[in-house]
Order: structure tokens, then C-alpha cells, then sequence
């Protein structure tokens, strides 16, 4: 299979396994296009984790909270789920960081434009209704929504 480019659209799931394989073998061999890390941390890495913050961040594959914070392996404890909405697995998450891992520091990244805050907009605003289980998150968000402004 020829190397892919990385914002080459992928249309089957075997595309997408075979991009992933590729890019831990770049990663394995130290050839990372992106962050790379020692194969010393990574061997230290191996011995138990010491994050410095834990964060709660929305799926967006636009927002890595690694990326944007110029983070290094085991330096992020990160939860992420659509539309921060907290579930007793989430909470559990984030409860294991604190006691467990003893992050000093707990941050809930927002960021513009995420979908699910879209769609619950979209409920709010228009009745609309969403699939279960994209349904159980809308109806997590809609009580931070501001009351819907009559003239919109």
C-alpha cells in the first residue's frame, strides 16, 4: 500500500487500520512525523505514570489536548468524551487521576464549533431530535445551554 498523506481522505476501515499500523511502526522506529519520544521514556513510562495535569476534553479529532498544550508522553491524563458530558464512567475517570495519580490540576477544555454543543443548540432551538445514544448526550449539555433568546 503507498504511504498516505496525513489529511488524505480514507474511505474504508481497512485504509484506516492500515494508516494507524503505519504510523506505530513510524512511531516504533523513532521516524514519528509528529512529537516523537526517546525509547528511554518510553521504557520509563513503562514503570507507572505521573501526570502533571488531567483534562476533560470534547472527542473533536481537532482539539489534542497533547498537541495544543506541547505535552509529552505521560505528562496528560486525558478523558475525553463528546461534548464534556460527565457519566459515572467519566467520573470515575476523573476520580482515579486525583486519588490514583495525584494530578495537582483538573482542567475542562472547551473549545468553538464542537458538534455535540451544535446539536444541542439545535434541540433547544428546533425540537430536534437525535439517535439514543447521541440523545443521552444532548440531554447532558442542554442544562449549561442559556435560555433560548425568543428572537432567534
Amino acid at each position: 500500500m503507498a504511504t498516505l498523506k496525513p489529511h488524505e481522505p480514507i474511505s474504508t476501515a481497512d485504509e484506516a487500520l492500515q494508516r494507524l499500523i503505519d504510523g506505530n511502526l513510524r512511531f516504533l522506529r523513532g521516524e514519528a512525523r509528529f512529537p516523537t519520544v526517546q525509547k528511554e521514556i518510553l521504557a520509563n513510562l513503562a514503570q507507572g505514570q505521573r501526570p502533571y495535569a488531567t483534562i476533560l476534553g470534547c472527542s473533536d479529532s481537532r482539539v489534542p489536548p497533547e498537541l495544543i498544550f506541547d505535552a509529552g508522553f505521560g505528562e496528560l491524563f486525558i478523558v475525553r468524551v463528546a461534548g464534556n458530558v460527565l457519566s459515572p464512567e467519566i467520573m470515575g475517570s476523573l476520580q482515579y487521576a486525583g486519588l490514583h495519580l495525584h494530578t495537582p490540576l483538573f482542567v475542562v477544555l472547551g473549545h468553538s464549533g464542537c458538534g455535540a454543543v451544535q446539536a444541542a443548540l439545535e434541540t433547544q432551538r428546533h425540537g430536534v431530535q437525535h439517535r439514543t445514544r447521541i440523545q443521552f448526550l444532548i440531554d447532558n449539555i442542554l442544562p449549561g445551554l442559556p435560555d433560548p433568546d425568543p428572537q432567534l
